[in-house]
């Protein structure tokens, strides 16, 4: 575990698959690198769209837009419930490489 404290209790699932890979959402609150090489791939692009003045959440592997909101928090909220265990975009992240 990582020397830093984290200032807030968070809960962060693992998911173990039977190759003995584990998967997650990345969260900084755990200092991957110390359990040895990583390999990340995107989940989502948040960005502006300057014309229709939203912030857009893309899926990575599709290029879909799944979800617009007012404002980069609530974009960002909701790619972290999407993409969470449990959440719809879960298993599209299964074998995904970006």
């Amino acid at each position: 575990m990582s020397k830093k404290q984290m200032s807030k209790k968070q809960n962060i699932t693992l998911e173990i698959t039977s190759e003995a890979s584990v998967r997650m959402l990345h969260d900084d609150a755990i200092d991957l690198a110390e359990f040895g090489k990583l390999e990340i791939s995107r989940a989502s692009h948040v960005e502006f769209n300057n014309t229709a003045q939203v912030w857009l959440v893309k899926s990575a592997k599709t290029q879909a837009v799944i979800c617009y909101a007012s404002t980069r928090e609530a974009a960002l909220s909701f790619e972290k419930r999407y993409y969470s265990p449990g959440g719809t975009g879960w298993k599209e992240l299964a074998g995904a490489k970006q």
